[in-house]
């Protein structure tokens, strides 16, 4: 009975002990980030609006955001129901294959697709700078083509899985006699909350899109591009204090419209679970070869852009007397890994790059498994208090990641400024705020489907706790923790905007810093463009390994984003 109780003690002390670990790590470098700018900007909360709307810097920026998160979400939608309709309903020859290219941008980091879509635009996208309309079509496109796999993700397994039953019984009404009644009658009810959900989260990302509108809109801003390029000056006393009010404006638009937009998700997902009648067995799909006008094209969309970025690591273009003249050769390669005075070497970049990769899954991983736990007891004890953990590990799907560099900088300083701008170390906060939520959302729901008759026949057999976990539960879950491990480098490896906020007045870069970094340099593009697309290539090759070992692991079955 004592053993019992020390049992229980040490468990809910460790339950306790990781909640605060992670209420720590997320919330106080917020807390004392907006602390600090409300130091700064006073207690004028009308202010602070007034301010957004008045400054030329943001004047024009809430409805620009909106505008072309919305505009991206109905052209991704657009271009991404035919093709989840014709992977779901037919049957394709390397159909497992053929959803992994097409699924395969959204693992890539932004600053990948930023730099794939100047290139297909042609020129090195010089030219976008002076034609605004092909800026804001690149821009939709460029957000389509990351945002696709969403689509797939939320919609096909619905098409796939769905009793075939439902629809021959349709077929002998009178009112399901045509393709459209079906589809008004059967499809778009059923499919309706993936559609949504899948839109809820393509606006989020559009929404927050930063490396795309940075490099694509040049001169024309989001919340998240002008949080970020604002931000270096934000959260010193009496200097441009307007800054600070826009930014605390700003994140509180941008948060309220991401928590509206991820609590619609959530319910929508609810909804779509306990409504759809799934067919456990594989049903006879058809053979459509006029589906191959919908899904080549899509297939040659989703490469042309990473293609172009490793032809384009060869290609240098210079200019003599007004000629330009093209040239192949290694020489981008060369220039990319060679230290200067000005550039540093992508070998350094990629050495951090893995580090921080490390680290991050060091943290991230027991941090998230802990959660899941704790999650997993109150669920049992205390339901409410369960639900507000299972909430609060949300909390960062609703802050951005350009928000979470601020809240980390602006909170360190406020720590020491000294430990700030010397340490390696400070990036990995980031990581780790921005990835343990992933870890928790993929990790839970396999938690909670693992049968306890399991763990009660290890007691019965004598195994320790320890032995339990070893021999039971890792082994169970084993496809799922690798899923969030390589999940949780995979983004460590590609993140951007946080990393730009913190890192950018630091000599610690990364790779995808060390690309922008290169494609920024304002003069001898004859080299530095070429090597930032050698250093994009791999980057893009490691992105491309992670995904492909991942989908090993992944259940056919899996919607949603994971």
């Amino acid at each position: 009975m004592l053993q019992w109780l020390m049992h229980k003690m040490r468990t809910k002390l460790i339950h306790k002990l990781t909640i605060f670990c992670y209420f720590s790590i997320i919330l106080i470098p917020l807390w004392l980030a907006v602390d600090r700018l409300v130091w700064v900007a006073g207690y004028d909360v009308v202010g602070w609006f007034h301010a957004i709307n008045e400054n030329y810097i943001s004047n024009g920026v809430l409805g620009f955001t909106v505008f072309q998160a919305l505009l991206s979400t109905i052209i991704t939608l657009l271009y991404g129901l035919p093709i989840a309709w014709q992977l779901g309903r037919y049957e394709w020859k390397f159909q497992s294959l053929i959803k992994s290219i097409l699924t395969m941008p959204f693992v890539m980091p932004s600053i990948i697709a930023a730099i794939g879509f100047l290139q297909i635009i042609g020129n090195n996208g010089l030219d976008l700078r002076s034609n605004d309309s092909a800026m804001y079509t690149t821009l939709i496109l460029a957000h389509a083509w990351f945002n696709l796999s969403l689509v797939i993700r939320f919609c096909e397994p619905v098409l796939s899985t769905l009793d075939p039953s439902l629809e021959d019984q349709l077929r002998l009404l009178p009112a399901g006699k045509s393709f459209y009644s079906r589809l008004r009658i059967l499809w778009i009810p059923l499919l309706a909350p993936s559609i949504a959900a899948a839109a809820c989260m393509t606006f989020v990302f559009s929404f927050t899109s930063f490396a795309l509108v940075r490099w694509i809109t040049v001169g024309e801003n989001t919340l998240e591009s002008m949080m970020a390029e604002i931000g270096s000056s934000a959260g010193i006393n009496g200097y441009m204090i307007a800054r600070n009010e826009i930014i605390l404006s700003s994140s509180i638009i941008q948060f309220a419209i991401l928590l509206v937009s991820l609590w619609i998700m959530s319910e929508l997902q609810s909804r779509r679970k306990n409504a759809i009648p799934f067919k456990p067995e594989k049903f006879v799909k058809k053979r459509n070869p006029i589906g191959w006008a919908i899904i080549l094209p899509g297939l040659c969309f989703s490469v042309l852009p990473l293609v172009m970025i490793f032809i384009s690591s060869f290609r240098i273009r210079t200019i003599e007397n007004g000629v330009s003249t093209l040239n192949w050769s290694t020489e981008g390669w060369s220039f990319a890994f060679t230290p200067t005075n000005v550039l540093p070497s992508a070998y350094d970049a990629l050495l951090n790059s893995l580090g921080y990769a490390f680290f991050t899954l060091l943290f991230a991983l027991p941090l998230g498994w802990g959660l899941c736990n704790a999650i997993i007891h109150h669920e049992k004890v205390n339901p409410r208090f369960a639900r507000f953990i299972d909430i609060m590990t949300l909390l960062p799907f609703a802050v951005s990641s350009v928000m979470i560099g601020l809240g980390v900088m602006l909170g360190m300083i406020r720590i020491n400024p000294e430990f700030f701008y010397s340490s390696w170390f400070t990036p990995v906060i980031a990581h780790v705020m921005i990835t343990t939520p992933f870890v928790v959302r993929i990790l839970l729901p396999a938690m909670r489907s693992l049968d306890p008759i399991y763990d009660e026949c290890g007691m019965t057999l004598g195994l320790s706790k320890v032995n339990r976990f070893v021999k039971i539960r890792l082994p169970l879950l084993k496809g799922s923790i690798i899923i969030a491990s390589i999940f949780t480098i995979a983004m460590s490896l590609g993140e951007f905007g946080a990393s730009w906020v913190v890192t950018r007045n630091s000599d610690w870069t990364t790779l995808p810093i060390i690309i922008d970094t290169f494609r920024g340099v304002p003069y001898d593009r004859t080299l530095t463009v070429p090597a930032a697309n050698a250093i994009a290539s791999i980057l893009m090759l490691m992105a491309l390994s992670v995904f492909t070992f991942t989908e090993r692991f992944r259940k056919s079955e899996q919607g949603g984003m994971f």
